[in-house]
C-alpha cells in the first residue's frame, strides 16, 4: 500500500471513529443520496443509542438531495417510532434538503434549519437502469405505483406544514420548487421548519 492510499485509509478510519463518538451522543446523519441500505444503517444506529436508555434528545442532521422513496419512508418511520415512544427526535436541515429528504425532515419533534439551507419540493420521478423496451402495461403499473408513493410523500408534507394538499400538488407540478430557509419557515400555516438557527442548540453554552 502506497503512502497516499495509507493516508486515505487512516482518514476514513478517523472519520468513522468521529461518527461513532457522535452517535453515542445521540447525533445522527442522513448525508447524500438516500439509497439501498441507508435506512437499515440509520435504524441500527438510532436503536443502539435508544437501548442505552439515555434520556437526551436525538438529533438527525439532514443534508440530502433525496433518493429512493421506500428507503426515505423507512427513515421517516424510524424517527416517528422513536418520537411516538416519548423520545424527542429533532431534525436539522443543513446544506440541501430536497425531495424525499424534505419528507424525512417533517418527522422531527422540532424541525430546525441553518440560514442558507435550500429546500426543494417536486413530483416523484421514475428512474431505472434496466435496458431495453418495456411493455405498455408494465409502464402503466410503474406510473400508478409512483403516483401512489408521490401522494403519500406530499400528504406527509401537507399535514405537517398545514398547506392544502391540492395547493401543494399544484406547486410541485409546475417545477422543482426551490426555496430558502426563511421561505420554508413561512411555507403553509406551520412551515416546513420551525426555527432557523446559526448553531446547533446542543452546542450552546450557558453564559
Amino acid at each position: 500500500m502506497n503512502n497516499n492510499n495509507l493516508r486515505r485509509v487512516l482518514s476514513i478510519s478517523a472519520t468513522e471513529q468521529k461518527l461513532e463518538d457522535l452517535y453515542r451522543r445521540g447525533i445522527f446523519f442522513v448525508p447524500g443520496s438516500i439509497e439501498g441500505g441507508t435506512a437499515l444503517t440509520f435504524l441500527v444506529d438510532t436503536l443502539t443509542y435508544e437501548l442505552n436508555e439515555s434520556s437526551a434528545p436525538i438529533w438527525c442532521i439532514i443534508d440530502s438531495p433525496g433518493g429512493i422513496i421506500n428507503q426515505g419512508f423507512a427513515i421517516y418511520d424510524a424517527i416517528r417510532m422513536l418520537a411516538d415512544s416519548g423520545r424527542v427526535v429533532n431534525t436539522v436541515g443543513f446544506g440541501e434538503v430536497s425531495s424525499m429528504a424534505l419528507c424525512i425532515l417533517q418527522a422531527g419533534t422540532k424541525r430546525y434549519s441553518f440560514p442558507n439551507t435550500q429546500f426543494m419540493v417536486h413530483q416523484a420521478s421514475l428512474f431505472t437502469e434496466e435496458e431495453g423496451a418495456k411493455e405498455v402495461n408494465h409502464l402503466s403499473d410503474e406510473v400508478t405505483e409512483l403516483k401512489r408513493l408521490n401522494d403519500i410523500v406530499l400528504k406527509v408534507i401537507s399535514d405537517r406544514c398545514g398547506m392544502d394538499m391540492k395547493q401543494l400538488m399544484r406547486l410541485s407540478k409546475k417545477t422543482n420548487l426551490t426555496i430558502n430557509a426563511q421561505k420554508a419557515k413561512e411555507f403553509g400555516k406551520n412551515g416546513l421548519i420551525d426555527e432557523i438557527i446559526i448553531t446547533l442548540p446542543f452546542l450552546k453554552r450557558d453564559g
